[in-house]
């Protein structure tokens, strides 16, 4: 009830903001800001290469904090922002692939379940992998490995469960 956020994409795609209006004053003030020169892909990342876009947002622990994917550094990446102070706290993930979308933050466990293309050079990079990282950029586990594309499912109770097909 302290506030409320909405997502903002400005005219002629080059700017997007999630904004944070507060109830008490009404103040309004940008959380997160993505700039670009030519074109900034504002449709959710679903994971597949023909439908996916590049925003994802997620905000743990009632939004003092802030899971956000960008493309900032030329590839799509996972950020954890500081909801309160609306700065970036860290990149969560790194490296010359490509955040495709995120499945699953879980907020106690501060881990997040993605799935990217191009991590293994070896492979064909349009092939959908799953990972397990931690907010913090560490601990980074592939869940799966196999050259082939990948999905995953979870149980009501929170297990995985992963399909694969090439």
């Amino acid at each position: 009830s302290r506030s409320f956020t909405f997502e903002y994409n400005e005219r002629a795609h080059q700017r997007y903001r999630v904004i944070e209006v507060s109830a008490t004053t009404g103040q309004a003030r940008a959380l997160v800001e993505e700039e670009a020169s030519t074109f900034i892909d504002y449709r959710r990342a679903a994971g597949t290469l023909d439908g996916g876009g590049r925003i994802y947002r997620s905000d743990p622990d009632d939004g003092n904090e802030i899971v956000w994917l960008s493309e900032r550094d030329g590839w799509a990446h996972l950020y954890l922002y500081d909801g309160k102070t609306a700065t970036v706290k860290n990149q969560i993930t790194k490296g010359e692939f490509v955040v495709r979308a995120v499945q699953r933050v879980d907020p106690v466990k501060r881990q997040i379940y993605f799935s990217a293309g191009g991590m293994d050079p070896k492979q064909d990079p349009y092939f959908a992998h799953f990972y397990r990282i931690n907010f913090d950029g560490t601990g980074l586990t592939p869940l799966t490995d196999a050259p082939a594309d990948h999905s995953i499912v979870y149980s009501p109770d929170g297990e995985l469960y992963v399909d694969t097909w090439s």
